[in-house]
């Protein structure tokens, strides 16, 4: 092989929020064979190094102080790292945060990149481990100053350099494809990515101990679980990568069967990484309900599982702005409405009375028991969601060349059983479903 690598080691804060940054890189540039040049420097990341990490690395704010920024090193940088293929151990994590803070200081990255966990476990496989401290130490590479660029580099190095003799063609092999590839987590097996199913349904990403850390639902769930390894690099991003190491599937048929079972699972698991899905819990709710006088009335307040509401919003706010878009499109009463501001006397008490009916016609079912039937997992198959008496009460499939859910006994054979939350109310009643259903009635 007639390439050039740049084997690449960086140290870090250890936080990768905002404020987090680099502490110290290293760059050791080789034929594959010999070491051609080396370069090293700490970096001052204009934040401060937690004491664990001052302990783990032996970096400290005093060392860092009066070191170069990385914008004052970023052209050094970009030129030794120019026409050479990335090596790192764990690359999505060097090359990401390194890629990053070039780009802040005005320069790009783009290059081919190799992963010495991955071509350990290909060209060297079933080692105990595949970690850089106990990977040297079972093929017996000098690695001294564990956590220090420089020495983890030259480690990484030497590794890179006994697999290019036990595997070039290998590393040929995933040269010519690794353009092709999204850059998946080190410690994702490309095998688990490579049988992922791309219907419909619901992932889940687990950490090193299977503890789940992330949980989404896609229409193909293989394009969407690419897209968490592309695109530009975040702090954020930076952290999952490195976290994840297995992913599992479940196929649900519809995209309403996918939303319910995420979030059920969401709500089972709260992973760390669905923080998004944990903040848009639905607080408020329209209600429904006769005065003393026997005139029908609507309001807003917060909801619990004791009530259920015709509608459910996070904020207040936004029910209160879709609450005037009806009074207005049904001519309700404001007054009537919680809202007597916005009550011009323009309707009556009558005329509400006959157009609130129209109005909970449409949004109240709350008495219906229904099955929305739709596309199944595989051909043959049927899926649906049973609600019984306006409370919804999970989900099946049905083999079609043996049954149908035409009756409620037919649901009770194939029902997988769920609890109904706020969540769930709103995902079923919004009815805005961007695939085909068909809704069959039962009587009550």
């Amino acid at each position: 092989m007639n390439n050039l690598y740049a084997i690449v080691d960086i140290e870090t804060t250890g936080s990768f929020s905002s404020n987090g940054g680099i502490t110290e890189i290293a760059i050791v540039v080789t034929d594959g064979k010999q070491v051609l040049d080396t370069y090293e420097t700490l970096i001052n990341p204009n934040a401060f190094i937690p004491p664990f990490i001052q302990n783990l690395t032996g970096i400290s704010n005093e060392m860092v102080e009066n070191a170069p920024q990385f914008s004052d090193v970023a052209e050094e940088i970009a030129q030794i790292l120019e026409g050479k293929i990335f090596v790192a151990h764990n690359v999505n994590f060097d090359y990401k945060y390194v890629k990053y803070e070039l780009e802040l200081a005005g320069y790009s990255i783009g290059q081919p990149r190799l992963c010495t966990v991955r071509l350990g476990r290909k060209i060297l496989p079933g080692l105990p481990s595949y970690s850089l401290g106990k990977l040297t130490k079972t093929l017996g590479i000098k690695h001294e100053s564990k956590h220090r660029a420089m020495s983890d580099t030259m480690a990484t190095t030497e590794l890179f350099h006994l697999l290019i003799e036990k595997g070039e063609g290998d590393i040929l092999a995933t040269l010519k494809t690794v353009s092709k590839q999204p850059n998946l987590p080190a410690n994702l097996p490309e095998r688990i990515f490579n049988k992922l199913p791309q219907g419909t349904g619901v992932y889940f990403f687990y950490n090193s101990t299977r503890e789940i850390i992330y949980i989404g639902k896609a229409k193909n769930i293989k394009k969407r679980v690419t897209t968490h390894f592309t695109g530009k690099a975040t702090a954020q991003k930076l952290a999952f990568y490195k976290e994840v190491h297995h992913v599992s599937t479940e196929l649900t048929g519809t995209e309403l069967i996918a939303s319910l079972l995420e979030d059920a699972e969401i709500k089972h698991h709260w992973p760390i990484y669905n923080r998004a899905q944990k903040s848009r819990i639905n607080k408020f709710g329209v209600f429904h309900y006769e005065n003393q006088k026997g005139i029908a009335q609507l309001g807003i307040t917060k909801i619990g599982n004791q009530v259920k509401p015709l509608k459910t919003f996070p904020s207040l706010s936004d029910t209160r702005n879709w609450l005037i878009k009806r009074i207005e499109e049904f001519e309700l009463k404001p007054q009537l409405c919680g809202m007597p501001e916005f009550d011009s006397l323009t309707v009556e008490q009558e005329e509400h009375q006959q157009n609130i009916q129209k109005f909970l016609e449409e949004y109240d079912n709350a008495s219906d028991s229904y099955v929305l039937t739709g596309r199944g997992r595989a051909l043959g198959e049927e899926s649906f969601v049973f609600v019984e008496k306006g409370t919804y009460k999970g989900y099946g499939f049905v083999n079609t060349d043996e049954a149908r859910v035409s009756t409620l006994e037919e649901v009770e054979n194939y029902l997988i059983r769920r609890e109904e939350t706020i969540t769930t109310r709103s995902i079923i009643r919004s009815e805005k479903f961007n695939e085909p259903l068909k809704k069959i009635f039962f009587n009550a």
